[in-house]
Order: structure tokens, then C-alpha cells, then sequence
């Protein structure tokens, strides 16, 4: 078949963008050329890619399972360039780390300011995405590590795992959970929740305990971020259970944070990587400064 990685190139982004105009536009070349390379990729693959008509480009179902894999090949590349760019020396190239929200807030704000006044040189890129996003960032090569709680293996990652997390019920400060020092899984299922989207890893830990302690809970809104969930907890809307590496934001805003018991859950809180990717030392130096840290004591 022998496709490019040209082609493959332009191929995302025509994907991406539903539009040859639009593409053409993004990668610098002119429409007749992106047309006449897609029309080309279509020939090599004895198939069309997409469907033309005079508003959009709609992609066909080939289209859809080669997308996934120019993702890969192409994110290989980038990072491959990443690492070779910042191989030698802490003086120039770029770092692209994804997280959550919360992590990010939580966890990689003093690393990353140290890092940056010990190496100005390099580029920092912080993604700050779901669980799911953060893995496929990290599988495509669009980041070169990151942080998630992930309990199960992944045929394309390293992970390793650095802590377990602790776990705590966020309230009001005239909520009477806020007077306790502990609460159970079983007294707060009472309480109306709000919750993060399940395609964050805090979510799915909430669902799992839960679940297996045969509990119910009503989770009466969802939203996508950590500042999200604080502002409906202190308007009164409900409760929420959120990670420690948030905490001193949560008392920063005036809320109440009260621990669950750790024997009832596991939150690991782990780094991933390409399972065969060879960080850059730029990476490297980043990740050491993320492990000490998050170190005991």
C-alpha cells in the first residue's frame, strides 16, 4: 500500500477538520493539492476515504478504522522528534504531559515551576484532559507521559504506579458532615452527589466502591472539572468525593473536606508511558521532580 507519512498527515487533519479548505489552510497547502492527495491515498487503498458533497467531507467507515492508526504512527513520529530534539541537553526541546484537571492543579504545579526556572529553555505543554483522553494522549504520542488512576494493564502502556491516593467527602462548611472527622461510604450515600463524567477515574473509583458495598447513591448533577464540582458543593447542590491532591484548594475556597475510610477503596495514582517510547532527558528530569514531589515525607 506504501502510504506516506505525508499523506498520513494530511489525512488527519482533513478528518479532523470535515473540510479540504479548512485543511488546506492548517497544513499550508493549497485545496486542489489536499484534494489530489486524499484522491491518491484513495487509489493506494482501492477505496474512497471520503464522501464529498459541497457543504462537508464526510469520512467513510474505512476512513474511520485508518484514522486511529495514522493517529499512532503519527504521534510515534512526533514523539520521536520530541525526544530527539531535547536528547542531548536541558536547553531547548519540549515536554507534553496530560492529566486531569485536578492533577494537574494538584500535583504537577510545583514540578512543573521548578522545572521551568531550572530549564527555561524547554517548552512545557500541559493537556489537561479525562482519564480516557490522558491514555489516548499518551498511546498517540500527542504527550510524552502521563498521570492517571488506572487499576487495569494496557497493551500499550507502561504504567507504574507511584501512590495510592486518599479519598475525602467535600461538603459545605454548614453541612453537618463538615462537624465529623471520618465518614462512612454507607452514611454518605444518603447525601444527593455531585459528581465528575465517568470518563474520569474519580468517578469510576466512586462507582466501584459503591457498588461493592451494594450501595446506591443519586448523583444529581455531573460536570467536567474539579472547579465545576467545588462551585455546585458550596451552592448547596450536594456533596462530592474528591482526591487528596485537591484539598488545599477546597479549603482555600471555604469548604469542608472530611476523610472516607482507605480500607474500603484503592485510588492509585500512576505514570504512564509508550510502553516502547525512550523518554527524552527533558522528560526524564521532569518526571524525577513529580516523584520527589509526591515522596513520603
Amino acid at each position: 500500500m506504501n502510504l506516506t507519512i505525508r499523506e498520513f498527515r494530511v489525512f488527519r487533519v482533513v478528518y479532523e477538520l470535515r473540510s479540504f479548505s479548512a485543511a488546506s489552510e492548517a497544513v499550508h497547502m493549497t485545496q486542489s493539492a489536499v484534494s489530489k492527495l486524499c484522491q491518491e491515498m484513495e487509489a493506494k487503498v482501492g477505496h474512497r476515504l471520503f464522501e464529498r458533497s459541497t457543504r462537508k467531507v464526510e469520512p467513510t467507515m474505512l476512513a474511520d478504522h485508518l484514522y486511529g492508526y495514522a493517529c499512532e504512527i503519527l504521534g510515534t513520529m512526533d514523539a520521536a522528534e520530541r525526544s530527539l530534539n531535547g536528547l542531548l541537553s536541558l536547553e531547548q526541546g519540549e515536554v507534553r504531559v496530560a492529566a486531569s484537571p485536578m492533577m494537574t492543579q494538584g500535583l504537577l504545579t510545583g514540578p512543573v515551576s521548578r522545572f521551568h526556572a531550572a530549564h527555561p529553555g524547554v517548552r512545557i505543554g500541559l493537556h489537561e484532559l479525562s482519564t480516557d483522553e490522558t491514555i489516548d494522549y499518551v498511546v498517540n504520542g500527542k504527550a510524552d507521559f502521563g498521570l492517571v488512576s488506572i487499576e487495569q494493564t494496557h497493551p500499550k502502556l507502561a504504567i507504574e504506579r507511584l501512590y495510592d491516593e486518599s479519598m475525602y467527602a467535600i461538603c459545605a462548611r454548614d453541612h453537618e458532615l463538615a462537624k465529623k472527622k471520618r465518614v462512612s461510604w454507607d452514611a454518605l450515600s444518603a447525601y444527593p452527589h455531585v459528581s465528575m463524567h465517568p470518563s474520569f477515574s474519580v468517578r469510576r473509583t466512586v462507582d466501584r466502591v459503591y457498588g461493592q458495598k451494594g450501595l446506591g447513591y443519586v448523583s444529581v448533577i455531573e460536570v467536567g472539572t474539579v472547579l465545576s464540582v467545588l462551585g455546585m458543593v458550596k451552592a448547596g447542590v450536594g456533596v462530592a468525593v474528591l482526591p487528596g491532591y485537591v484539598m488545599s484548594f477546597v479549603s482555600d475556597i471555604g469548604l469542608a473536606s472530611v476523610l472516607l475510610p482507605a480500607a474500603d477503596y484503592s485510588h492509585p495514582i500512576s505514570l504512564i508511558r509508550r510502553w516502547n517510547a525512550r523518554p527524552s532527558t527533558a522528560a526524564e528530569a521532569l518526571i524525577a521532580l513529580l516523584k520527589e514531589a509526591i515522596a513520603p515525607g
